[in-house]
């Protein structure tokens, strides 16, 4: 479920777009008045009131916002008031100029959203950058990690709950083997996170649990991976395995470094609080016994503080 709060009964586009004027003018600008409209506004609300706003004005609101505001608020806001499909074309693209380092929000985009959602995402790719996401990611990464993305933005999973079990027994057999050497020869393994449904993998990791006494994610070689590589198979495996659980997790582990990494917390704040933020929130509080806006509160200040807290309801 969603934590934004949307008014009943809210002002037309015109007066919202008359209002962020007004916010703009003057000594300074009115940060207070701008997440009071924007945070409080849907996908559709916020697109209406950017068309409104070009057509009243004769300027771009997104450009507007970016030359009155600043740091991490500015960034935040950037990426709110996009379409989201479109918002997640624009940061797999980030991801990509810096694949090794970003390959996690190309893991979530492909496998924290339904297969129509992923497609959604790639022909806004397309449409934004004149290439498709595939080919900035073949391009950009190399070895085992650009076959495990590829794999990953290039399938059109079945998004049903139909499981077969022998599959799954058999499968998790060539999991691990796959894994019980500690070599890289992965290729069936990224074959079956790159094509099964999620609910066929969930399938197996279940039966590899069962056989082999662990998880599979544990099960993978351990030590030093200058490629990313592992890293990224097993961000794969936790985001599909329970994808609620993998975000607060995300999210508790930036809020517990020594310094908080303020870009993580506004990628999945800004993608989920249309979508599900409160089952990612509720899965932060039974894991760290303490609330997300407590955590964030403590971790972030200012209008950027305010501007996520307002996304996350409060």
């Amino acid at each position: 479920m969603a934590t934004i709060t949307v008014p009943q009964v809210a002002p037309s586009p015109a007066e919202d777009a008359a209002a962020l004027m007004k916010a703009f003018q003057g000594w300074g600008t009115d940060e207070q008045a701008v997440i009071a409209i924007l945070a409080h506004r849907d996908a559709t609300q916020r697109k209406h009131i950017m068309l409104e706003y070009e057509q009243k004005y004769n300027e771009s609101l997104i450009q507007r916002l970016q030359s009155e505001l600043s740091g991490d608020f500015e960034r935040a806001m950037y990426h709110w008031i996009l379409d989201p499909v479109e918002r997640q074309a624009v940061m797999a693209n980030a991801a990509t100029k810096c694949i090794q380092e970003k390959y996690p929000v190309i893991v979530e985009i492909a496998c924290a959203n339904s297969s129509a959602e992923l497609l959604a995402v790639k022909k806004a790719y397309h449409v934004l950058y004149k290439c498709s996401l595939e080919e900035d990611v073949a391009a950009r990464a190399t070895g085992n990690l650009r076959s495990l993305l590829l794999a990953l933005v290039s399938t059109y999973r079945y998004d049903g709950d139909d499981v077969d079990i022998g599959l799954a027994k058999s499968e998790a057999k060539i999991a691990h083997e796959a894994v019980r050497n500690g070599t890289m020869d992965h290729e069936e393994l990224i074959r079956i996170v790159g094509t099964r449904s999620k609910a066929q993998i969930n399938a197996t990791f279940s039966c590899f649990r069962d056989k082999y006494i662990t998880s599979i994610t544990k099960a993978l070689p351990h030590g030093t991976d200058p490629t990313g590589y592992l890293h990224a198979l097993r961000t794969t495996m936790r985001c599909i395995a329970d994808a609620n659980k993998y975000f607060a997790k995300v999210l508790r582990n930036v809020t517990r470094e020594s310094k908080t990494d303020e870009e993580c917390i506004t990628r999945v704040i800004v993608m989920h609080a249309e979508k599900d933020m409160k089952d990612i929130s509720g899965a932060f509080q039974k894991k760290a016994a303490v609330t997300l806006e407590r955590a964030i509160t403590k971790e972030t200040s200012g209008d950027y503080k305010i501007f996520l807290m307002a996304l996350l309801g409060s």
